[in-house]
């Protein structure tokens, strides 16, 4: 009776895996593998973080959402907004991502050294005294040393793996009154900036704007400097610019608005990310929108990939920001900007997707992490499609900061598949495809992704594809992100007699799906509906993440 039940699910799996109709699946109690955990319980060596930006700007109240939107008193009137109380105060912002905290460095922004009277926009000189303002964090006194690690200690007493801290990319007071430092003057700055963080336990700078922002020497000093006076410290370089791939920025160099990241300052900002990565450890690949957030992150990571694919000397990594399942996928690091306590404001659109509900993908990806860290740029072959898709967006009044581009219509365009050390995913479907992306990590996992897409008259949707990845060993884990027709594995080998269990990245309880998989010679099929049925198993109530899956082969 067992062998005819299972049967008859068997069949109603691949009934629906025809169609494009998802049907529901229940995994019962049967299925669950007592004892059994396919993801690590250690935290992940990955430096990824959890950045407050995003909520300093939509989780405090409605005129910092209006300044956000429309940029009325700029970073001066957001950098206020980061104080102890919002961080660590009860409900704070540090009381978020239980789960994936000891994986994750709280990265304290713009705001954490400056005083809450300060302004700053105009005089930009008065940024990066790396001095915690203790008007702001009143917990955090004494010398400037014991005050980073006051604030360092409040981070991990919070749970978290530590603090990281917002630094310009100049010396405080650098430019003031049109005086740059020497080169001497620098080198001291720096210096001592670093012997305080190695003093104070601090792990990460993350560098962005200022006077020396496309100073590759600069960076590089700055870079060189850390390594000696503080080995644990990572520094992260940017490629700064506009938040659309070669489209106009007030700011930026002149654009064509051809959407592709290739041609943005006729490849200057391409060679200006791979310059940087020639010493970097980390380069962010910086801003973006919320409505075409994926065709431009994936762009600048397939591009900036490829440019340096088998350079062994290339071994920083990628932070492609709050794009999780590209990070996860293609080895990246995260620098998230989500939070559960973003405010909802019909007024504002700037969360078409409602990130404040798309929280368990980060702990989706991040726990991968554990299993698949990220890895460097240069260390592995990339393959990127010839073929690209395009996503628009009609620019509305109070959907995004890029107020400038009211009323246009914008386009990004991205590789339709990308892969790193392995070959090109096959997808095939009907009409519209997703953007699929898939890699072999350093570690022998595999990790397979399906994009949404974006357009002015759909708005987000997801197209449904069959989508088939070579594995040539089937002894490691296998990841799934995303949503699917069919997802067939293709291994040069399994073994005669194994079971297959899988697991919400999410979660903790392992399925035994064995049963629930087409086999057919050396490929294994999985019904879309099953991914998302295991990938969801473990979803936090009211949040509406895509779903993320682990897979693996266990010889009987």
């Amino acid at each position: 009776m067992k062998n005819l039940t299972l049967y008859f699910i068997f069949i109603s799996l691949f009934i629906s895996c025809k169609n494009s109709e998802e049907r529901k699946l229940k995994l019962t109690e049967k299925m669950i593998v007592a004892g059994e955990n396919l993801i690590p319980s250690t935290p992940g060596a990955t430096p990824s973080y959890w950045c407050t930006w995003g909520a300093q700007n939509y989780a405090v109240d409605s005129a910092t959402i209006a300044n956000s939107t429309f940029g009325i008193g700029g970073h001066t009137v957001i950098a206020r907004n980061l104080t102890e109380a919002r961080v660590f105060g009860k409900e704070g912002w540090a009381a978020s991502y239980k789960k994936i905290q000891k994986d994750l460095y709280l990265m304290f922004d713009v705001g954490w050294d400056i005083p809450a009277d300060m302004n700053f926009e105009d005089s930009r000189w008065k940024l990066g005294s790396q001095n915690v303002a203790t008007d702001k964090f009143p917990s955090c006194t004494g010398t400037p040393v014991e005050k980073l690690k006051k604030l360092n200690e409040l981070t991990k007493a919070a749970g978290w793996k530590g603090a990281g801290l917002w630094i310009p990319a100049h010396a405080w007071q650098e430019g003031k009154g049109g005086k740059m430092f020497s080169w001497k003057e620098l080198e001291s700055f720096f210096r001592e900036k670093a012997k305080w963080a190695n003093e104070a336990g601090i792990e990460y700078w993350k560098m962005d704007y200022g006077s020396r922002f496309g100073d590759l020497e600069f960076r590089k000093l700055v870079t060189k400097i850390a390594k000696e006076e503080a080995p644990k410290l990572w520094v992260e370089h940017c490629i700064g610019g506009g938040p659309l791939n070669d489209v106009e920025c007030p700011w930026d160099c002149e654009a064509t608005g051809s959407g592709e990241f290739i041609r943005w300052c006729n490849g200057g900002k391409l060679k200006f990310a791979v310059d940087q990565l020639e010493f970097a450890q980390v380069l962010r690949t910086y801003d973006v929108t919320a409505y075409l957030s994926v065709p431009t992150t994936l762009d600048r990571v397939a591009q900036i990939l490829n440019s340096c694919a088998g350079k062994n000397q290339i071994s920083g990594i990628l932070n492609c920001e709050d794009e999780p399942y590209i990070a996860a996928t293609l080895g990246c690091m995260m620098g998230i900007m989500r939070h559960p306590a973003f405010l909802s404001q019909k007024s504002y659109a700037y969360d078409p997707l409602e990130l404040r509900k798309r929280i368990d993908e980060v702990i989706r990806a991040v726990r991968w992490q554990r299993i698949a860290p990220a890895f460097g740029a240069g260390l592995t072959p990339m393959f990127i499609d010839s073929v690209r898709l395009t996503d628009t967006w009609a620019v509305k009044k109070g959907e995004s900061w890029t107020t400038w581009l009211y009323g246009q219509t914008i386009k990004q365009s991205a590789p339709a598949r990308v892969s790193r050390n392995m070959p090109l995913p096959v997808v095939k479907c009907e009409g519209d495809a997703p953007y699929v992306i898939a890699s072999k990590h350093i570690s022998g996992a595999i990790s397979v992704a399906t994009l949404m897409r974006h357009d002015t008259i759909k708005g987000f949707y997801f197209p449904l594809a069959d989508v088939t990845v070579s594995v040539e060993n089937y002894r490691f884990p296998i990841a799934a992100f995303g949503r699917y027709k069919s997802l067939t594995l293709n291994f040069q080998k399994l073994p005669a007699k194994f079971k297959i269990l899988a697991q919400d990245l999410a979660g903790d309880i392992v399925y035994d799906i064995t049963e629930m998989v087409e086999k057919k010679g050396n490929n294994l099929t999985f019904c879309g509906n099953l991914i998302k049925t295991v990938g969801l198993s473990a979803a936090t109530d009211t949040d509406i993440s895509e779903a993320g899956i682990v897979i693996k082969i266990i010889e009987n």
